[in-house]
């Protein structure tokens, strides 16, 4: 009797486990990977190797469309050891590894699948861009740039662009108010946010705390991103609609995510409802949508029929009866992969983002320009403004050699993060510009180590701010002095004192440090020389542990409240 129940009971705990990995596969299904992984990861823990093999697959799958490559990579690894050697998974374990920078193995990977697939290029094809990024690591950089701290949040920020003196940009930060998660990701729906400028020039952007965009701009599900015409009364919304089927009553009505375009303009003062776009289509999607500056093509991403690849970038142009049929611009920008968030400038140039053409891993940031009818041969302009992660997003400011893009590099706030970038002067086009590397005496003085953190006396914050006081610049000009006399790199390093919780101390001591970097900056050093970090309260350098409840006065916690520098690197004369 006993081994009689046992054997029933191992039944049950089998198919009970069969009834979870259904199940995780019906929240895949509806993109609902957030609760397909936790139904999974138990899968993992309690199945037998069939069960786990299964399991290590699927969440592969998951991770990687949360654009977790770490975690994917972890997971088509777990697969593969537990047998699952599917060609498939041996490909995507090969991009992860390319996402991570690990070219070498991204190749070797790369190649055994193009060996056990036949018809797919992908293999030969990824394995020759793991050597072209190992070649361009060593080109000389055109950009600097540097996070936009103030723009971005512990989520996903993204797709900035700016327009009259505001930026305005994508998000799933948690806005305050009670709203459902959303599936795919376990953040908020996406929501349009806008902020100003309050520093502008060559060299330098900083930007005021952003807030939600109100009224006609944002809906109750996901919006964004967006653009406008330059008189700022013309806006293409990107959306997503939710549809009710899900795919009850037909299996291919489950793509309840199809992006979609809608257009509303400005008539005293205020927005007009939203209009869906004409291309609108509940069998593809539309998305992306950017105006030439001219206002006459609205170029725009979708995967309808007639394209190459994945997403392709389509344009039409306007007519005295509203718009023009869709246009494919061809194989010279669009490929078998993905092309997406276009960005056309004056000029008849177009930066996009592709993960099919020549790059460094995920998406990378492309340049063209349009000679008639014809399209120049897209170029990738390198390190730093690329990297082996996703960047996307670019926009090119009015005066041209300054703007801003999206990363989601490791060393961002959040997943997706907001940069700036501006483009290192030529002397021989701008004699008065500084050079991308400046001559320094070749000693150092031993007081001067790498490794070592120096204190800024006097660089004190007021409670829950960022800006840099008055009394704080006579400290900051000496470590101008020092910077402009010795040829070193340094950390920038901010800390706060013990009071607020974890996450938020980090984000503000971020944005310390960086307004920091913000000032020496405009004080003529070279911002590939620095770097900024938020550590919270992480250091703190007497006894007020706010934890315990230990009572502090101000001016201690105050003390706590400093910046740091620490020596990084030396760099050699050119």
């Amino acid at each position: 009797m006993r081994s009689f129940l046992f054997a029933v009971l191992l039944l049950v705990i089998s198919l009970n486990i069969h009834g979870q990995i259904r199940s995780a596969r019906q929240k895949m299904l509806l993109y609902d990977y957030t609760a397909a992984i936790t139904l999974l990861e138990k899968d993992f823990q309690s199945g037998k190797e069939d069960m786990q093999q299964e399991a290590a697959q699927l969440l592969a799958e998951c991770y990687r469309r949360q654009n977790n490559m770490e975690k994917a990579k972890e997971w088509y690894l777990k697969a593969i050891n537990l047998g699952n050697k599917e060609p498939l998974n041996i490909f995507y374990l090969a991009v992860c590894l390319r996402s991570g920078g690990d070219y070498t193995q991204a190749k070797k990977y790369f190649l055994i699948y193009d060996s056990l697939s036949t018809g797919d290029n992908r293999g030969k094809t990824n394995a020759d861009f793991c050597d072209s990024a190992i070649a361009w690591h060593k080109r000389k950089p055109d950009f600097e740039i540097w996070n936009a701290g103030e723009l971005n949040s512990p989520q996903s920020d993204f797709a900035a662009i700016n327009t009259s003196g505001k930026i305005f940009f994508v998000s799933d930060r948690t806005s305050g108010k009670s709203e459902p998660a959303y599936g795919w990701t376990g953040n908020s729906y996406l929501r349009i946010y806008q902020s100003d400028i309050l520093q502008y020039d060559s060299s330098i952007l900083i930007f005021k705390d952003p807030v939600e965009s109100p009224g006609t701009l944002n809906q109750s599900w996901h919006d964004g991103p967006l653009c406008f015409n330059k008189t700022m009364d013309e806006v293409f919304i990107n959306r997503t609609v939710v549809r009710s089927d899900k795919g009850r009553r037909d299996a291919g009505l489950v793509r309840t995510y199809l992006l979609k375009i809608y257009h509303a303009v400005k008539k005293d003062g205020n927005w007009t409802k939203p209009e869906p776009f004409f291309l609108n289509s509940d069998k593809y999607s539309v998305g992306h949508p950017a105006l030439s500056p001219d206002g006459n093509t609205l170029y725009f991403v979708s995967d309808m029929e007639g394209g190459y690849g994945g997403t392709d970038i389509w344009l039409c142009f306007r007519t005295s009866d509203g718009w023009g049929m869709p246009v494919n611009p061809g194989r010279i920008i669009n490929t078998d992969g993905n092309e997406m968030f276009p960005s056309p400038s004056d000029n008849d140039e177009l930066y996009f983002a592709s993960d099919g053409h020549p790059g460094f891993g995920g998406l990378d940031i492309f340049f063209t320009r349009k000679h008639g009818d014809i399209w120049e041969k897209p170029f990738n302009p390198g390190l730093p403004l690329n990297s082996s992660r996703d960047d996307f997003a670019f926009d090119l400011f009015p005066e041209g050699n300054i703007g801003t893009f999206s990363s989601n590099r490791p060393e961002g706030l959040g997943s997706d993060d907001i940069y700036c970038f501006r483009s290192i002067p030529s002397p021989e086009k701008t004699p008065s510009a500084l050079p991308a590397v400046m001559e320094f005496p070749e000693k150092i003085p031993e007081s001067l180590a790498v490794g070592k953190t120096y204190r800024i006396e006097n660089i004190y914050y007021d409670f829950d701010k960022w800006n840099i006081r008055k009394d704080a610049e006579h400290s900051l000009d000496s470590l101008v002095k020092i910077l402009k006399e010795y040829p070193v790199t340094v950390e920038i390093g901010s800390h706060t004192d013990c009071r607020g919780s974890v996450d938020y101390n980090v984000i503000l001591s971020q944005k310390r440090a960086e307004s920091v970097v913000g000032y020496l900056v405009r004080q003529g050093i070279n911002s590939s020389r620095l770097s900024a970090r938020g550590y919270g309260k992480s250091q703190l350098v007497n006894n007020c542990n706010c934890e315990i409840n230990i009572q502090c006065t101000e001016p201690q916690h105050q003390e706590n409240r400093r910046t740091e520098f620490r020596i990084t690197g030396v760099i050699k004369s050119q």
